[in-house]
């Protein structure tokens, strides 16, 4: 609870701030994300594998100097993972050959409100170099998954529920800005992101047992990203 209430405070302060400031731009950047670690892994013996597959991500973002060389950013994230359990399949298939197996899951889905701060290096008249970082709320929604297997005698299923989760995002690297005249400029982005975040009642069922537990999902992603501008 401590947490979240930091997260609110700071949000509120830093919103307080960036609405005093007159030099300011928005902003939209489209790119990939590429999950990483355990989140990418579909090892079955890996209790925290995400299966997750590469994706994509979409910011929504804005603007304002609070100095020469230092900017306040504001950031809405959408961040979309398709998942794979084929390895997983293929694992369960050498312990039961005579089996026939389908498999279906959906994809992950993130959404984080970073508030952050990124500091200007200038590399000539026209472009310039920005590390960044930021700090929010993120909500995680993980895949429904299902295999079933069926053979002659037996019908086995392995059902794992989505469910929704609240915890802290956070993002890191560098941005390169190219101007575009007096109002627009470019700028490719190299980041890391992730969170930290559980995800409560996640239901899984294997056959007649059932389980109920919490979820606690290791996000960590390497995202690309071309991002366009609108300076006032």
């Amino acid at each position: 609870m401590k947490k979240y209430i930091f997260i609110i405070v700071f949000h509120i302060t830093t919103t307080a701030v960036f609405a005093q400031e007159s030099n300011y731009y928005l902003g939209i950047s489209y790119g990939k994300s590429f999950p990483l670690v355990d989140f990418k892994d579909d090892a079955s013996n890996n209790s925290n594998a995400g299966f997750a597959e590469s994706g994509y991500k979409l910011d929504l973002y804005a603007g304002s100097a609070l100095s020469e060389k230092l900017n306040l950013t504001l950031t809405f994230r959408y961040q979309n993972f398709d998942t794979d359990v084929t390895t997983l399949v293929k694992e369960l298939e050498t312990t039961n050959k005579a089996a026939n197996f389908v498999s279906s899951s959906d994809v992950w889905k993130t959404y984080s409100f970073l508030t952050g701060i990124e500091y200007k290096i200038n590399l000539g008249r026209k472009f310039s170099l920005y590390p960044r970082i930021g700090l929010g709320p993120m909500l995680v929604s993980n895949p429904q998954m299902s295999i079933t297997a069926t053979n002659e005698n037996t019908n086995t299923e392995v059902n794992r529920s989505s469910e929704t989760g609240l915890g802290l995002g956070y993002e890191f690297g560098i941005g390169l800005k190219r101007d575009l005249g007096n109002y627009f400029c470019l700028m490719p982005t190299f980041t890391f992101s992730g969170g930290f975040v559980t995800i409560s009642d996640v239901d899984t069922t294997i056959d007649n047992g059932h389980i109920t537990s919490n979820y606690k999902p290791k996000i960590i992603t390497f995202n690309l990203g071309l991002s366009l501008a609108y300076k006032f």
